[in-house]
C-alpha cells in the first residue's frame, strides 16, 4: 500500500481524486496553508510562497501529486494577477524540489497537473503532446509549469488537464448558469473547440498513472471534444429546452472579461491518443452522456 501525498487536495480535482485513492486502499494525506485538519485526511502544513513544508510530509509520501496553483479565472488579467497565477505555480513545483533534496524520503514519483492551455488558441488543428507550444499568457503559464519539473531527480508526469465537467462546481458551474436563467449563449463565434472530460475519468486517469508508474506529458482530454456552440446545445437539452440562443459576440467578451476572454474563445482541439495506447479507458466519450451522468437528464 502506497501513501500518497497530494497539493491542493481540498480542490474539486483533489477531492475527487483523494476519495478515490482511499477506496483502492492507499492512505492519502493533504498539503495545506491553514491548520485546520481535514476530517477525513492527515494534514501537513506547507507554505510555497516562503518555500516552507512540514518534513514530516515529506517522510510520509510515496507518491506526490501537485494540484495547487492559482486558479486562472478567479480574477481579471492584471500583470500582478498573472504574475501571480506563474509564481503560484513555480513556488509550489520549488518547494517540493527542494524538500525531496534536503530531506530523508522515499519518493519515487510526482504527478502535476498542467492544463491543455499550452495549446494555446489552435482553430481546427488537432494537437497532441508533440505539438509546439501556442501563443499568449496560458500557453506561457503552462511551459513554465512543466519547465519548472523538468529538474526533478526522479519520474514525473504532467497531465494536461482540459475543461472538467463536475456537478459540484469548476466551469461546468459557470457555463451552466446563463442556461439555468433561459439563455443559451455560445460564445463569439461558437466554432472553437473545447475540449473536456469527466470529472470521474479524470481521478481515474491519475490513478491509472500513478499505478502504471508512467511519466512525461499526457493530455487529460475525452475523445470526443466539442465546439462551443454544440457544448451550449447540448447544456440546454440537459438543462432547458426552452432556452433561448443568443450568441454573444468576441467583442463583447473581450470588452468583459479582456486578456482573460482566452479561456472561452481560444479554440483547442486536443486528442488523448497516448495515454489510450498507454492502455487507459474512458467512461465517458461522448459529451451527452457526461452530462446526462453529472445533471440525470
Amino acid at each position: 500500500m502506497k501513501n500518497i501525498l497530494i497539493a491542493g487536495g481540498s480542490g474539486l480535482v483533489g477531492k475527487q481524486l483523494s476519495n478515490l485513492l482511499l477506496k483502492n486502499g492507499y492512505e492519502v494525506a493533504w498539503l495545506s496553508r491553514r491548520n485546520k485538519q481535514s476530517q477525513s485526511f492527515a494534514t501537513y502544513k506547507w507554505n510555497p510562497e516562503t518555500g516552507v513544508i512540514d518534513p514530516e510530509a515529506i517522510a510520509f509520501a510515496d507518491v506526490i501529486i501537485v494540484l495547487s496553483g492559482e486558479n486562472i479565472a478567479a480574477e481579471r488579467w492584471t500583470d500582478k494577477f498573472k504574475k501571480k497565477i506563474i509564481d503560484s505555480r513555480i513556488q509550489v513545483a520549488s518547494t517540493i524540489s527542494n524538500a525531496l533534496k534536503n530531506h530523508p524520503n522515499h519518493v519515487s514519483h510526482v504527478i502535476a497537473a498542467s492544463a491543455i492551455g499550452y495549446y494555446g488558441d489552435r482553430n481546427d488543428e488537432t494537437l497532441d503532446e508533440n505539438s509546439a507550444r501556442g501563443d499568449g499568457f496560458l500557453a506561457e503559464t503552462t511551459q513554465q509549469w512543466e519547465r519548472a519539473y523538468s529538474s526533478f531527480d526522479i519520474p514525473v508526469a504532467s497531465i494536461r488537464i482540459g475543461v472538467v465537467l463536475s456537478k459540484n462546481g469548476g466551469a461546468l458551474y459557470e457555463m451552466s448558469l446563463p442556461v439555468k436563467w433561459g439563455i443559451a449563449s455560445p460564445l463569439g463565434s461558437g466554432k472553437q473547440f473545447i475540449s473536456w472530460i469527466h470529472i470521474d475519468d479524470l481521478a481515474s486517469m491519475f490513478l491509472y498513472i500513478m499505478q502504471n508508474q508512467l511519466s512525461g506529458v499526457y493530455n487529460a482530454v475525452a475523445t470526443n471534444p466539442v465546439t462551443n456552440e454544440t457544448f451550449t446545445y447540448d447544456l440546454k437539452k440537459s438543462l432547458c429546452k426552452n432556452a433561448i440562443s443568443i450568441h454573444t459576440p468576441a467583442w463583447g467578451m473581450k470588452l468583459l472579461l479582456g486578456e482573460k476572454s482566452a479561456i472561452v474563445l481560444d479554440s483547442t482541439r486536443v486528442t488523448n491518443k497516448k495515454i489510450l495506447s498507454a492502455g487507459f479507458s474512458f467512461q465517458f466519450n461522448q459529451l451527452q452522456d457526461a452530462l446526462k451522468n453529472i445533471y440525470g437528464k
